[in-house]
């Protein structure tokens, strides 16, 4: 899910701001809460706090308005400014942010009208064109700018675009006749195009013909001001510059010479404004034989050539929004396309005055959308500016709707309220559909999305980017300046560029951008403020790349950049939209304001047979057997459903399944599916899971936001590949695919202006706000939302809103008809413990595991053990129950009360944060990774941004992966196996946040682990908070609740402690220097347990190298083998070579070895072959210890080791194999103790590898060396307790020894006894298998017997009551059907002498119709000549106009014929007047034509509407009446069937109860077969006893075995001769033949060999080979007892 946690910054600022009595200081707070949002400044960028305005009368008796401002930050420098004449209207307050143009003197500004602009909100930028068209109507600017998607897109519009953009493509290349026609084409083609013409279903050949008729007025206008030889063949214009002075002559001659920029984008902080210029172009002003160079705007417009006052004005702005980026301009171009006839605009300071002044006053309207509340009043909606009266504007308007909704529902609620009586039949007209609820319901969600857009235009607003450098915006992490364009540019598609760019000296710095995320790029020059607009495609530590809407190539390569990350948008846009489309006058609004505002009950179909087509039973029945229970309920809901379903998706249930299903279903019964959700991952999930069934869809929306996965299904990626062209290739694309997918604010596709659903699916729409889900729901018949409002609301910042009840989803207010509600309640994810919290706090016991196993899941740490052993030995793990409930995986749930440790909250300007918590966390987490769980498996959570910036600096510091740390809201719809959360908040004054009282955010929190659940706080200030006081008394009941006692200092010392017991020397070496650094370096970092490790490790490297070089220096000579510090070196160097090293484990030991580090040097260094060489070539060396401790002494004879250790370092990947990411060798500490290696260059040492026996050392840390010091010499005292100290490391050592040779001689015993003892357990695993078999083949056959009786039994009932039910049913439907047969009848005989009427009337209006298009075809011929004769009469006036200018000039050229001259002109004026008056009764006339034939047009077509609505809805009651007579038809053919068919089921049902006669003689022979099945169970209980006594004597016999063992070496000795047959050969006895089993033993007989029972061989004889009596059989007994007879005296 992808939410920003607005809420959160929101809520955290009022833990540090203090309150002041508002009656007193109500101005003074205004003030400060306008400053607070606003960085003052000076300077061209200038921002002024208004600090009070006064009205003050002028010594002329003038009202003038001055105004006490600052541009201070502390309010202390003020200035004065003084707005004289038209500027006192401006409606100025305190708290005000304005900017100054003008002069300051002595720090007063004059603002009149001759010099000086002030602009109000500059920070507000507006359109140029929304000001401009203010000038009519204000009213109607400041509702488009409100209402924005109200603008309905028109052909012209369309036309308009198309024209734009092959002007500007040509002005850039070509004008010519066949170049423009390809351009044309070219453009028609693009896609956007393309998918307006189908909005407005529009003809593309059409619309390429009208194009096309505009393009010999673009040849036209290119050889009129473009490539003429002389500076005379341009025409000649009137344009008078400012800068011109007085110069009375304005006539001169203007040459376009190229176009610098198209629809360049121009955002400008000083005036308030932007826009974008369509053509910016570089002309030459010939004026006599000067020549002067401007670059000016080129406005383009194809409509009428009328050079109104609103497109004169747009370009004067234009002129503004031009002095962003270069000098004054002074003028502008305005070119009308149809005729090719260009106009100059200059821009006066008369026109920027008034045009501004209009700016200011839309800027108020726009800021002071609402009233806030004062007192006991209220805050409630502003009015808009008044409505005019001109019925001709309001009658083309097309925000009239809105106007006259807003009007109704807001304004005539006020006392105040004041509306022209003209226009109040207008209002009722467009709002009489409406009820009282429905304008209240506008009038609330209208107040309520002002409230949040104001609360999100604050937080969202750009004055950063101009008034802040890249380098300070680059600590929030939202910016990267001093950026340099690399590579080149290149087009992904039209409109879209991708940019490389770098930074200019060093890395990118650490920032919060990351792929997708929106950005401004502006330059860092004060001309360059936002150039273009983008997505971030990709960033790393040395490049960003950047898909931009502008191509920035043109731009010198030295020019320096910035990115501004683009606070996400705050689109209030569409929801007002969409709840403006929800009071229209159409069938889908009216369907939805029932619904929803009234709360009409939702309708159902009765059976679901009459829904499900007969092809798709068999796919819709395979597609639900793997749903449970609830997800079933939830499909057949759906489908019976008329209007809508809800779904509610408890945590863990498979929301995202069960939608996919849902899907799945829809599709095989071909119905057409939207499917929808707010975020873009959400809707992704779902068509994720839908691509793995190969069901084809359609996603909408931007590439860069979907899924990589589902980008190959985008309408952008199929367009491009399939090279669409044309409108049917796109209409054959959009009607192919009855899927469509795309967020719900994606409803302005043009896909939707002709395509209606049968299926609306919302998921998370719990979390959505009615408005924004209203707008997928107009395109549907029926709607299904997805979600659960027991978790997250819709996201509200502003207070007041949320109180107003703007947090209600839709999916909430709907959720009281309980009959369209489903629940999932069968969860997957937490285990039984985990999900009992929710059950108790929100669900009621509802939710329940889906298995055993996930309700018995537990954590997996593989190398849990050891890190128990370890907590046992350094911190009592067994006595601390917190430390059990923390670790233990069959604790799954556990509460950390950390109120005694003590363990206080931090507020600050940033937040709330608790430092103790933090590290609390991070120690749980790191041993937790120790533990063997993967980073990406943790989750941990906090409610507030500032404890999450702690504990990631903690986390940056302690070596533990990457782990997500996140707010509760990025968690919703994710899971972790352990989720550790901190609740931050611990005080005693009673202060309370809000984020805590939201139980649904707890909600959230509790059931976001799978199978260990950690909190952390502080219960005596958490119960203060109704959810969690909740929570925690059920955790007290359960006993979960863990006192944390003095957590601090232990925490902090406990694996300081560890790492100096590592050292061997934890007992008396703790009042030493070592352990005091150990433990002063855990105390400043608070690190894992391996960087204490590491810190220890590298402070023993430092003592030992630095006692090393001290005593070599002293003693200034070779060191040999047996020099002690050397000694102690090399064993340092062994434990710091051996940290982190990966280990293999054995039986009894563990296995590490430093040789593969070292062994890898020779191939990263070439000189260090020779050691490798020599190392493996010595004979006494068996063990890669021992090799890697003569490395080291090579190495250090060579003076290369710290050379050699430097390259390994180097290399971390390939370290990576041999040790773990947190050894030594992979820190930055063994950096360090490589750095200190090279001091140990100045030593020569001679040390004799050959005779040490390097394999067998002991490697221990002697401490006495480092433990002495200067004052301890002759001390007598320490010296006796060094010795103990060393007393008792040799005894440890030599204890040590015995132990290792004890666990030798182990081993082997060990092997022996593991081979005698697998022989035993294989004969009991042969005979338990056996008899498990024996009790599983009872319980089955136990099994098989209950369900034949059931069967029978369920069988027997069911027939009885269908029996009974059938015959019920028919004798009712028979009598039923007589009646509808005889009522059919009669009105087929109505029905048809009805059509016959029909068709008569249907004839006399067409021929009525013939009579009015003959009517209209001659009126249309008389206007065509009207118009001939106005064109006639305009060249006549042209031609005179013409005659007027040359006799100007001939007057200017000879003075003498002045008075013939005056004598013409006054004649020719007076022709001029006639003929204009000529003009104006002509236009007169024309006009009345004009309202004859619209009166006409409008009688036309209400009788035409008339006829057809008539027409239709007559032919709508012959279709029924036909559809009627069809279905009784049928109806009839079926009651024929059915009364055949239950014949038939009659006959059937006697057979069937004569089968189930016989089927009851069969049960009662199966009883008796069951009783005989009783008796054979009892024998085989017999035989199983049996077998349990063969098994005891098996038993008695097998440790009886070992002491006959002897006897049966001298009985095989005697009868070695013999043939003894083998085990496996005899199956029977040879005596008897009976079967061997597990009573019936196999025995040799010593005198034969064969093999008998037990009763054939229970005779023992002495025989000749053995003195002692031997087991014989029956038969050689009595032959042996013959023989021994037949010997006998």
């Amino acid at each position: 899910m992808e939410r920003v946690d607005e809420l959160e910054l929101l809520m955290e600022k009022s833990f540090w701001k203090e309150a002041e009595p508002p009656a007193e200081l109500f101005q003074k707070k205004k003030v400060e809460a306008s400053f607070s949002k606003i960085v003052l400044s000076r300077g061209m960028d200038n921002r002024y706090l208004v600090l009070a305005v006064n009205i003050v009368q002028s010594e002329e008796g003038n009202n003038e308005k001055h105004l006490i401002i600052t541009a201070s930050q502390s309010l202390e420098d003020k200035e004065l400014c003084i707005l004289r004449n038209d500027w006192c209207s401006v409606p100025v307050e305190p708290g005000d942010i304005i900017h100054l143009e003008g002069d300051c003197i002595s720090d007063t500004w004059i603002i009149d009208e001759d010099f000086g602009y002030l602009i109000l909100y500059p920070d507000m930028l507006i359109s140029g064109t929304s000001i401009a068209s203010s000038i009519r109507c204000m009213r109607r600017a400041v509702l488009s700018e409100t209402f924005r998607s109200s603008d309905p897109a028109t052909r012209q519009m369309l036309i308009g675009t198309l024209l734009h953009e092959v002007f500007q493509k040509a002005i850039s290349d070509s004008f010519a006749p066949e170049k423009l026609q390809e351009l044309a084409s070219q453009t028609i083609q693009e896609i956007r195009h393309l998918k307006e013409m189908y909005r407005l279903k529009l003809n593309q050949d059409e619309i390429k013909q009208e194009v096309e008729e505009y393009l010999p007025s673009f040849s036209k206008w290119a050889g009129d001001f473009m490539h003429k030889h002389t500076s005379t063949d341009f025409p000649q214009m009137q344009l008078s510059l400012p800068s011109d002075g007085n110069n009375s002559n304005s006539t001169c001659n203007i040459e376009v010479i190229n176009s610098l920029d198209i629809e360049e984008s121009i955002w400008s902080p000083r005036f308030g404004l932007k826009g974008k210029i369509d053509v910016t172009v570089g002309v030459k002003i010939h004026r006599g034989c000067k020549t002067k160079y401007k670059i000016m705007p080129l406005e383009l417009k194809t409509g009428k050539e009328s050079n109104s006052i609103e497109h004169r004005s747009q370009l004067v702005l234009y002129t503004l929004l031009s002095q962003e980026r270069r000098a004054d301009p002074e003028a502008g171009l305005l070119l009308y396309l149809k005729t090719g006839q260009m106009y100059p605009v200059p821009a006066r300071h008369l026109d920027k005055r008034e045009l501004l002044r209009l700016r200011n006053q839309m800027a108020f309207s726009l800021f002071h959308r609402i009233n806030k509340s004062t007192g006991e009043e209220k805050t409630k909606l502003a009015p808009l500016p008044e409505i005019i009266e001109e019925q001709q504007t309001c009658k083309y308007c097309s925000q009239m709707g809105n106007c006259a909704l807003y009007s109704r529902a807001v304004e005539q609620q006020m006392e105040d309220s004041s509306v022209p009586t003209s226009m109040w039949p207008k209002i009722k007209e467009e709002t009489q559909h409406l009820k009282l609820t429905h304008l209240e319901y506008f009038s609330l969600w209208c107040l309520m999305l002002t409230l949040e857009s104001q609360s999100k235009d604050n937080k969202r607003n750009y004055q950063h980017v101009w008034l802040m450098p890249a380098s300070e915006m680059e600590e929030s992490g939202s910016c990267i300046g001093s950026l340099i364009r690399t590579e080149h540019v290149k087009t992904v598609c039209d409109g879209q560029y991708l940019h490389n760019f770098q930074r200019k000296s060093g890395a990118i710095p650490i920032t919060n951008l990351m792929a997708g995320d929106r950005i401004i790029l502006s330059g860092e020059e004060r001309t360059l403020f936002a150039l273009s607009r983008g997505y971030v495609k990709e960033i790393n530590s040395t490049t960003v790349t950047c898909s931009l809407d502008r191509n920035l190539s043109g731009l010198p390569e030295s020019t320096l950049f910035r990115l501004d990350q683009e606070e996400k948008n705050c689109d209030i846009d569409t929801p007002l939209g969409n709840l403006s489309k929800l009071m229209e006058n159409t069938p889908a609004s009216q369907k939805l304001r029932d619904l929803i505002i009234d709360f009409r009950e939702p309708q159902f179909i009765s059976f679901l047979s009459s829904v499900l087509p007969h092809d798709a039973k068999d796919t819709v029945a395979c597609i639900l057997k793997g749903l449970n229970k609830p997800q079933r309920q939830a499909m057949k809901k759906v489908l019976l459903s008329k209007d809508y379903t809800l779904i509610v998706g408890m945590p863990g249930t498979g929301k995202t399944t069960t939608i996919c299903t849902l899907v799945r279903i829809l599709y095989a019964c071909g119905f057409s599916v939207l499917l929808t959700s707010y975020t873009h991952s959400a809707v992704d999930n779902i068509l994720l899971k839908l691509a793995k069934f190969k069901i084809g869809f359609l996603r909408l929306g931007q590439i860069q936001k979907v899924h990589p996965d589902i980008q190959k299904f985008t309408e952008e990626e199929i367009c491009r590949s399939k090279s669409i062209k044309s409108l049917a290739l796109l209409e054959e694309l959009y009607n192919s695919q009855l899927i469509v997918a795309t967020t719900c604010m994606g409803i302005n596709h043009p896909i939707f202006s002709r395509k209606t659903f049968d299926f609306c699916i919302v998921d998370e729409a719990s979390q959505i706000s009615q408005p924004v889900c209203l707008g997928p729901l107009f395109f549907s018949r029926r709607f299904v939302l997805v979600g659960d409002h027991q978790q997250l609301p819709p996201l509200v910042l502003n207070r007041e809103a949320r109180a107003l009840g703007m947090s209600e989803s839709l999916f909430k207010r709907l959720e009281q008809n309980k009959n369209a509600v489903v629940q999932l309640t069968v969860q997957y994810r937490m285990n039984s413990k985990i999900m009992s919290l929710s059950n108790k706090l929100t669900y009621e016991g509802k939710l329940e595991c889906g298995s055993d196993k996930v309700a018995n899941a537990v954590i997996n740490l593989p190398n849990f053990k050891d890190v128990k052993l370890e907590l046992e030995f350094y911190a009592d793990y067994s006595e601390n129950p917190w430390l059990v409930g923390a670790f233990e995986p069959n604790n799954p749930v556990c509460f950390l009360n950390t109120h005694k440790v003590p363990a206080p909250e931090q507020v600050e300007k940033g937040g709330v944060s608790n430092i103790m918590e933090a590290k609390l966390v991070v120690f749980l987490t790191s041993v937790f990774i120790k533990a063997g769980c993967k980073p990406s498996d943790i989750g941990i959570i906090a409610p507030y941004r500032q404890q999450l910036k702690v504990i990631n600096d903690l986390l940056a510091h302690s070596s533990v992966g990457m782990v997500e740390v996140n707010t509760v809201d990025r968690y919703q719809g994710r899971d972790k196996s352990i989720i550790v959360v901190s609740f931050v908040r611990s005080n005693e004054d009673g202060t309370l946040g809000e984020l805590l009282k939201d139980w649904r955010r707890l909600n959230v929190a509790i059931t976001r682990a799978k199978h260990k659940l950690i909190l952390l706080g502080c219960v005596p200030s958490l119960s203060r908070y109704p959810p969690l006081g909740k929570l925690l008394n059920h955790l007290n009941s359960e006993k979960l609740i863990s006192f944390l006692f003095c957590i601090r200092s232990r925490l902090i010392v406990l694996y300081a402690v560890a790492a100096a017991a590592r050292l061997k020397g934890a007992a008396g070496g703790a009042q030493g220097v070592l352990a005091r650094d150990c433990i002063a370096t855990a105390a400043m970092a608070t690190k894992d347990p391996t960087a204490v490790e590491r810190a220890n490790l590298l402070n023993m490297a430092k003592l030992s190298i630095k006692g090393l070089i001290e005593s070599a220096l002293s003693f200034g000579r070779t060191l040999d083998s047996d020099y002690p510090p050397l000694q102690q070196f090399f064993v340092v160097m062994e434990h710091c070579l051996k940290h982190g090293l990966k280990v293999r484990k054995s039986f009894l030991s563990y296995n590490k070895t430093i040789w593969g580090p070292l062994e890898l040097v020779e191939k990263l260094y070439p000189e260090a072959e020779e050691i490798g060489a020599s190392v493996r070539d010595l004979p006494g060396l068996k063990t890669p210890l021992g090799r890697a401790r003569a490395w080291l002494r090579l190495a250090l004879m060579q003076k290369k080791m710290a050379d050699y250790l430097r390259c390994l370092i180097i290399q971390r990947d390939l370290l990576s194999e041999f040790y773990e990411y947190h050894a030594l060798m992979m820190e930055e500490e063994g950096a360090v103790i490589v750095g200190l290696l090279v001091g140990l260059n100045v030593i020569d040492a001679n040390l004799c590898v050959k005779g040490e026996d390097l394999d067998s050392q002991v490697g221990v840390i002697d401490f006495s060396m480092y433990l002495k010091n200067e004052e301890d010499i002759g001390n007598k005292e320490r010296n006796v307790q060094i010795a103990a100290i060393l007393d008792q490391k040799n005894y440890v050592e030599e204890l040590n020894r015995q132990l290792n040779s004890t666990v030798s001689s182990l081993h082997s015993r060990v092997d022996s006894l593991e081979k005698s003892n697998t022989k035993l357990i294989e004969e009991l695993a042969i005979a338990k298998n056996n008899i498990i078999k024996l009790q599983e083949e009872n319980h089955q056959l136990r099994s098989e017997n209950k369900l034949i009786l059931m069967k029978t039994q369920q069988h027997l009932e069911v027939t009885k009551v269908d029996v009974e039910t059938e015959l019920q049913t028919y004798k009712h439907s028979r009598q039923g059907l007589d009646e509808m047969y005889n009522e059919a009848r009669r009105q087929l005989r109505d029905e048809s002498q009805l059509r016959q009427d029909v068709e008569n009337e249907l004839a006399v209006q067409v021929s009525m119709k013939h009579e009015i298009e003959l009517a209209m075809k001659l009126l249309e011929k008389d206007i065509h000549e009207k118009q001939d004769t106005l064109i006639g009469l305009r060249q006549q006036l042209e031609e005179v106009k013409a005659i007027n200018i040359e006799t100007y000039q001939k007057l200017q050229g000879s003075e003498d014929g002045l008075k013939e001259k005056n004598e013409i002109i006054a004649r020719l004026e007076e022709k001029t007047s006639k003929i204009t008056a000529a003009m104006r009764q002509l236009e007169q006339r024309l006009q009345q034509a004009e309202k004859a034939q619209m009166e006409i047009e409008d009688e036309d077509k209400k009788y035409l509407q008339e006829y057809q609505s008539k027409l239709d809805s007559l032919q709508k009651q012959i279709s029924q009446k036909e559809k009627q007579l069809a279905q009784l038809e049928t109806d009839l053919k079926i009651e024929k069937e059915w009364r055949q068919t239950l014949r038939e089921d009659l006959q059937k049902e006697k057979d069937t109860v004569s089968h189930l006669r016989n089927e009851t003689q069969q049960i009662i022979t199966l009883k008796k077969e069951f009783l005989n099945l009783q008796d054979e169970n009892q024998r085989l209980k017999k035989i199983y006893h049996k077998q349990e006594q063969a098994l005891q004597e098996l038993g008695n016999k097998l440790s009886e075995s070992k002491l006959k063992i002897e006897h049966m070496k001298e009985a095989n000795k005697a009868l070695q001769g013999l043939v003894w047959l083998k085990d496996k050969e005899a199956t029977h006895c040879k005596l008897c033949e009976k079967e061997f089993s597990l009573s019936k033993r196999k025995h040799h007989c010593r005198n034969c060999g064969e093999i008998f029972c037990n009763a054939c061989s229970d005779n023992e004889l002495p025989l000749p080979s053995s003195p002692k009596p031997v087991r014989v059989c029956d038969s050689c007994h009595a032959l042996l007892i013959q023989r021994c007879s037949s010997n006998l005296p």
